[in-house]
């Protein structure tokens, strides 16, 4: 599967920075999935979890509200106030709500 770069920033600096396969994110109108190749995009992002594949893992990330930027060199950018990983996706999501 083809990758691209994702980076999640927050004001305390980055919290990820690598090569992913996909990711999905909470939306203010939903949940909104990103692979290699998409279109260029800006959606912002309310409290929700953030489900991340890497090449070789599955990480899982509690975020809040923020801003996720497709952008046109396939490199995707999570700026948002706060990031912290978790263990599971279902703890990332008890942690947000």
């Amino acid at each position: 599967m083809s990758t691209y770069q994702l980076s999640i920033i927050t004001p305390n600096g980055k919290v990820f920075d690598g090569q992913v396969e996909s990711i999905v994110a909470t939306g203010m109108d939903g949940s909104l999935g990103v692979l290699a190749g998409h279109t260029p995009l800006v959606v912002a992002l309310k409290n929700g979890p953030l489900k991340v594949k890497t090449p070789t893992a599955e990480k899982f990330y509690a975020v809040s509200k923020g801003i996720l930027e497709v952008g046109r060199q396939n490199h995707v950018f999570i700026l948002s106030d706060y990031a912290t990983e978790k263990d599971t996706l279902e703890e990332a999501n008890r942690y947000t709500s």
